[in-house]
């Protein structure tokens, strides 16, 4: 049924039922708000940024306690860079539904990238507090504590993530850094080597074991490893260009 149509349909029970005339009229505006999510949603999945923004907004319009929209439109400002507005959506949703983990998590994640490290971690603390089982918390909390090298801390952190998911790539390749920065060039190999066997398509663990392995001397594995970060992924060579020149010099400063 359109809005339009709905919305006709209310004309009668109007004029001779108003409290029940109301409730439908609710009904009608929340399920329609619950449209344009879930067309938000889909237009996320595919891609379709802008078009997402636009029915999460709609949605709102519609519903405006509608938390998890608030929370979604937040992820979408936080996936295209507009990480004010992102804190501001994720924000909202916590106004309205204090206990929700996700929303905590969101908006840790966008204070992140504006360096906001300990707000986002007080973020990440609230999310775990609320669901202690919650993966992706214990990683991005690892992440702001290995941007603040609290190496002891990040690797604890992605420790936690990895026992609560043993096949979450990102908290081994990220433990495996945060070994690296701490000078466990070892155990950095190990974490590297499981993330590319958790997940061979991320270009970034090649390029991040084989800086490893230029510390450990083993020159001719990590050139194989830089090539294969490259055949991945060409964008990167600038970036990779100036680790592996930054990585021999630390080499060449510790020998």
């Amino acid at each position: 049924m359109t809005p339009l149509k709905a919305l006709l349909t209310l004309v009668l029970p109007l004029i001779l039922v108003p409290a029940l005339a109301a409730a439908q009229a609710q009904d009608v505006r929340t399920r329609t708000a619950g449209d344009y999510y879930n067309r938000g949603n889909e237009r996320q999945k595919q891609r379709d940024l802008t078009g997402a923004i636009e029915d999460y907004t709609f949605a709102i319009t519609f519903d405006p306690q509608f938390a998890r929209a608030w929370n979604n439109r937040g992820v979408v400002r936080y996936l295209i860079g507009e990480f004010d507005e992102a804190i501001a959506d994720c924000t909202k949703a916590i106004e309205l539904k204090p206990d929700y983990a996700e929303a905590w998590n969101n908006r840790g994640t966008a204070r992140l990238d504006k360096g906001r490290l300990d707000e986002a971690i007080a973020d990440f603390n609230q999310a775990i507090t609320l669901n202690p089982r919650y993966t992706v918390a214990y990683h991005s909390r690892g992440n702001a504590r290995q941007a603040k090298k609290e190496f002891d801390a990040a690797i604890s952190d992605y420790g936690r993530a990895i026992e609560l998911d043993s096949r979450f790539a990102a908290a081994w390749g990220n433990r495996g850094t945060a070994r690296r920065d701490k000078g466990d060039l070892r155990g950095a190999h190990s974490d590297l080597d499981q993330a590319i066997r958790l997940s061979p398509q991320r270009a970034g663990f090649w390029a991040q074991r084989g800086l490893v392995r230029l510390l450990l001397g083993r020159d001719d594995e990590a050139e194989r490893d830089f090539a294969e970060c490259l055949r991945l992924d060409p964008r990167l060579k600038p970036s990779l260009d100036a680790s592996i020149s930054q990585t021999r010099q630390q080499r060449a400063a510790i020998h």
